[in-house]
């Protein structure tokens, strides 16, 4: 069973007050000696273990029977006591919750045991015991029908509930296999068009670049440079289609990696400074890192060559960030005129829908980048 309704404790806390009540109005009422000492004791078992009953709620399934036939007894001796009491609304209350806390079988043997209990008493000492028999009987019988049919009701509910749960991850599913076929569509698109492409100009301009080495042509070393850019290309369309396709996407990992082409491609000095302890970042998060990199390094090649380049990532325990800083004047074109497929506008924009932040402008003796990601 799931958590009780709300209405189930107080309205069991008003019937254990009209029991406690009732019983002392009555005819024999509470008191310290005969009938009115046992009133007195069975009233308060009672209310003790009522109080139990109502108050935990998810008491395993021993401890809630031995409850409810404690209430049972206690019903008993209080209409043994005193004949014109209201032994019996406690006895109904036993009976209407015992299906609202346990399985259907238990709830059935409580229920039957309780009654017996109070028939049996009835047998010996009400006139007329056939027909106060059947009425107690009767009565019981509509309050555990409808506590069972509470059950039922919550039990429906809790399914209806799952059910909508299920529906949900069901329409979450269904979005996150059409994103799937869309990323793997224009994943093959960009391998079929834009890689082959690139695959060729590639092998045309390593041809060229041979061919003009050879011939001690001056172009031989712009297109080797050409080669080479063409060549870093063909990688990164490569990699945005492993990105599209789901595979492991470039990270933090791959910084040292990237500046070692880097001045590797320009012969000026590259230097990556980590601090802090790294923490997961989510695959979106680590590309952020990467791209933001390969772009500032984009950008001092084009705007300050051979100026030195210094990177610096903080690991932090809410997530990372990643600074760049050239020191080749302060001098650059507006953000989105950057160019290279992966401007620091759109990364701005890649940033902000992670929850994190990019800065880029000119600094001390150059130009700064800086990017916060959360984890």
């Amino acid at each position: 069973m799931h958590g009780q309704p709300r209405w189930v404790l107080p309205v069991g806390l008003a019937v254990v007050t009209l029991v406690v009540v009732a019983n002392a109005g009555s005819s024999v009422g509470l008191g310290t000696s005969g009938d009115a000492l046992l009133v007195t004791l069975a009233v308060a078992v009672y209310a003790a273990a009522a109080l139990v009953f109502l108050l935990w709620f998810d008491a395993p399934v021993r401890i809630t029977v031995a409850l409810l036939l404690v209430m049972a007894v206690a019903s008993a001796a209080a209409r043994h006591g005193d004949p014109t009491g209201t032994g019996g609304i406690g006895l109904y209350l036993g009976v209407a919750y015992a299906p609202l806390r346990l399985p259907r079988r238990p709830a059935v043997a409580v229920a039957a045991v309780s009654v017996l209990l109070f028939d049996v008493v009835l047998a010996l000492e009400a006139p007329n015991a056939a027909v106060f028999i059947t009425v107690v009987t009767g009565g019981a019988a509509l309050f555990f029908l409808f506590g069972l049919l509470l059950r039922t009701e919550q039990e429906q509910r809790a399914r209806a509930d799952r059910l909508v749960v299920q529906l949900e991850r069901s329409r979450e599913a269904e979005k996150a296999s059409a994103a799937l076929a869309e990323r793997t569509r224009i994943s093959r698109e960009m391998h079929d068009v834009l890689a082959h492409t690139l695959s060729a100009l590639v092998l045309q301009l390593e041809a060229l670049a041979v061919r003009a080495e050879r011939a001690a042509d001056p172009l031989a070393d712009g297109l080797a440079r050409a080669h080479q850019l063409a060549h870093g290309g063909l990688i990164e369309a490569r990699q945005a289609v492993s990105t599209l396709r789901g595979d492991v996407v470039p990270g933090p990992g791959a910084l040292p990696e990237l500046l070692a082409q880097h001045e590797a491609a320009t012969g000026t000095p590259c230097t990556l400074d980590v601090r802090g302890e790294p923490v997961p970042l989510t695959p979106e998060a680590s590309l952020a890192v990467y791209r933001t990199v390969q772009e500032a390094l984009t950008n001092a090649r084009k705007h300050a060559a051979g100026a030195p380049v210094h990177v610096r990532l903080d690991w932090r325990p809410d997530g990372a960030v990643v600074e760049v800083h050239d020191a080749g004047g302060h001098e650059r074109i507006a953000l989105h005129q950057t160019g290279g497929g992966h401007g620091l506008s759109g990364l701005a924009e890649r940033a902000a829908l992670l929850g994190g932040r990019l800065h880029a402008g000119p600094a001390d003796d150059g130009f700064h980048v800086r990017l916060e990601v959360p984890a």
